[in-house]
């Protein structure tokens, strides 16, 4: 499926306490919004859009360089009427739309693409980006029907008392499917304490509709921080900096096909453009490895026939370089398939007699009497050996 983004951009950011666009502030020596645009251009989307308003020309020359689509945004009333400024980008459009924040840099690509996998899977006319925090004032809550499903989005402004408890938040960050916003921006009125065009107010419309309308919950909620003072600034620059120290600017398994000669945290037995087999970074050294595809995916329904044949085809190499190296008495190949956060990997596990399946601390401690940098040292020796099959890191 195609897909569009539109990022929101309109906002002049009063509780900055600067002139200046909230925007165009300053993160890690770049604007806000060169931060998301970066992002966005990370994933599998065909057009981008930029909703501005406040110093929009100010905007558009410090992003000149990126192609997008300007959208202009003048008077700013509401997220919904913003959105409904890019009816001339998404008309026509069969695909889907991902709506992202000029102001929320700290979103990671994995999450997006499991955001966007999520939705296409569910067959969602929309799906919501959802976190609980510790302290959800100033964010929309999420209300949930007595079976669970979302009932709807209510700003923290027309919140009930009894509402106001809910821990549940709307990040602003969706995924729909394309017609459908344009159906459901349609119907939008300013009937609320703000009087403005909520975006929220699309999922009302489009339940009332009787459209599917789901929800993905992230774990981390300091990725949907938007930026708002300069507190809030100073915070984001502090993770940022924290995550390039770490190493964990993004997935750890998508890094692995930038380039690094082996890893040490995550070394590489073979790379092939589609499919990746690693040595298993686990506590225990049972000899596993892992194949992953290069794509972020959680579902092993979610990839393509190719990608299948490359995994199997890994799969197989991997069997017999453990069979070859530890002459296990069986093997079990099993997915991690459909966890949060985590990248796919079909898992390529040595048993023997008397062994717990995947339990290998409870079963007579069938573990191997070497470090896990010796198995990867052994790996490499005996897949050096072994005929051409994947390109060599």
């Amino acid at each position: 499926m195609n897909w569009r983004a539109v990022i929101l951009a309109a906002g002049q950011g009063t509780r900055m306490n600067s002139d200046l666009a909230k925007v165009l502030h300053p993160l890690r020596g770049e604007p806000l919004l060169a931060h998301v645009l970066r992002t966005a251009s990370r994933l599998p989307i065909e057009k981008t859009a930029v909703v501005i308003g406040h110093q929009h020309e100010r905007v558009r020359a410090a992003h000149e360089a990126w192609d997008v689509t300007w959208l202009l945004q003048q008077p700013q009333r509401g997220t919904g009427h913003a959105v409904q400024q890019a009816d001339p980008f998404l008309r026509g459009h069969d695909g889907s739309t991902l709506i992202l924040y000029g102001d929320v840099p700290l979103l990671r690509r994995p999450t997006l693409l499991e955001l966007m996998e999520e939705h296409v899977h569910q067959r969602n006319a929309a799906t919501v980006l959802t976190s609980r925090v510790p302290d959800p004032h100033g964010y929309g809550r999420i209300i949930r029907a007595a079976d669970g499903s979302l009932a709807a989005i209510i700003e923290d402004k027309d919140l009930s008392v009894e509402q106001k408890g809910i821990d549940e938040i709307n990040s602003g960050i969706y995924a729909f499917e394309t017609p459908a916003l344009i159906e459901a921006l349609a119907g939008l009125t300013d009937d609320n304490k703000q009087k403005e065009l909520y975006l929220t107010d699309t999922v009302r419309n489009l339940r009332a509709a009787g459209r599917r309308v789901g929800t993905y919950s992230l774990p981390d909620p300091l990725e949907i921080s938007g930026i708002n003072t300069p507190a809030q600034l100073a915070a984001a620059e502090a993770i940022l900096a924290a995550r390039e120290r770490d190493g964990t600017v993004d997935c750890p398994t998508c890094d692995l096909g930038r380039g690094e000669e082996d890893p040490p945290a995550f070394p590489v037995l073979v790379h092939r453009g589609r499919a990746i087999l690693v040595a298993d970074q686990t506590p225990y050294n049972s000899g596993q490895l892992a194949v992953h595809p290069v794509r972020h995916v959680l579902r092993h329904s979610d990839l393509d026939d190719a990608e299948r044949r490359d995994l199997w085809g890994l799969a197989r190499l991997g069997a017999s370089l453990i069979e070859e190296t530890y002459h296990p008495q069986g093997m079990n190949l099993g997915y991690n398939s459909g966890q949060p956060g985590e990248h796919l990997a079909l898992r390529v596990i040595p048993r023997w007699v008397g062994d717990t399946n995947f339990l290998p601390l409870l079963a007579d401690l069938k573990l191997l009497h070497e470090t896990i940098a010796r198995t990867y040292s052994r790996a490499r020796e005996r897949l050096s050996s072994a005929p051409a099959s994947g390109e060599e890191r």
